[in-house]
């Protein structure tokens, strides 16, 4: 007894051709967090550090405050229960709002060298990475940047067969 067979529909599985463009994403996506301190130099030690220091006193101050407002509902509450009376309100809310001056200053000026000591670092690791970046490039031999598939090697031939195409006509 012979069976029928039917005839295979399904389609060949199709090669994967990767680009140098998929491989660039591809170990784009697997570098970690760490590659943000991939330029780092010894001279770039001292900036983190004190950044990281004056992020963790600007946030120090945030505490101070929730603590000094419950202090200042506290006499508001001691008010109504009549435990103070109005003049002894008076005084202590003032002395904590004195206080609030104090922190909020303090929290401006750590904030202002946080923000300033981050931004600082931010640069510098710029320019060692467009300094490092460059070195490399200046290494490489010219027949490396004609045979990109991607970037600017490939793009200004296409530029320039668009301008002979629109020339010509």
């Amino acid at each position: 007894m012979t069976m029928a067979t039917t005839p295979n529909y399904e389609q060949p599985e199709k090669e994967e051709v990767t680009t140098q463009a998929d491989e660039e994403k591809q170990s784009a996506a697997q570098v970690g967090w760490k590659a943000l301190f991939s330029f780092t130099i010894a001279s770039h030690i001292p900036v983190l550090i004190s950044a990281l220091a004056s992020a963790a006193a600007a946030a120090a101050t945030l505490p101070i405050f929730s603590i000094v407002y419950g202090l200042v509902f506290g006499a508001y509450s001691d008010y109504g229960a009549e435990k103070i009376n109005g003049d002894q309100l008076l005084s202590e809310v003032s002395s904590l709002c004195l206080v609030l001056v104090g922190v909020a200053a303090a929290n401006w000026v750590f904030n202002s060298i946080f923000f300033f000591l981050f931004l600082l670092f931010g640069e510098l690791q710029a320019k060692s990475a467009r300094t490092m970046i460059f070195n490399v490039l200046i290494r490489k031999d010219m027949a490396w940047f004609d045979t990109r598939d991607s970037g600017m090697a490939a793009f200004l031939p296409t530029i320039q067969l668009w301008a002979a195409l629109i020339l010509a006509r």
